[in-house]
């Protein structure tokens, strides 16, 4: 979120070369795009970073549904008539969205995005926001 984060354009405009994906997005924790892939402008970029932002919400709340104890969330996919939405945890304080065509190979792709997570942890990770006192 500083000017001296390097171009993460390669690591999303890599994982839409998938069959049948679409666009990709590295969103900060509290919601904001960080990078984008080529082919998602900044304006789509947005209104999905807020929709991820409720999505995590809910998402989180539901792992009280999936175990009595505390458990942490990992990825949410939401499927439409054309496609799929993928959001995945991604290095610190990131989070990695994707679409994809209602004819991916779901597994192939959730596992695509998590193999990138897995490599490139430090690439992902985005520091919080520092505030400024004159807010």
């Amino acid at each position: 979120m500083t000017a001296s984060r390097p171009d993460l354009a390669w690591i999303l405009n890599g994982l839409v070369n998938a069959p049948h994906a679409r666009h990709a997005l590295l969103l900060s924790a509290d919601g904001l795009p960080v990078a984008h892939s080529d082919g998602c402008h900044t304006d789509l970029a947005d209104k999905i970073a807020a929709t991820v932002s409720g999505l995590q919400a809910l998402s989180r709340s539901g792992g009280l549904f999936v175990s009595d104890e505390n458990t942490t969330w990992q990825q949410t996919m939401v499927q439409y008539g054309a496609g799929y939405l993928f959001v995945i945890a991604a290095g610190s304080g990131a989070h990695l969205v994707a679409s994809a065509g209602a004819d991916v190979d779901i597994a192939g792709f959730s596992y695509r995005m998590a193999d990138i997570v897995k490599r490139l942890p430090e690439a992902l990770a985005v520091a919080p926001r520092e505030h400024s006192p004159q807010g």
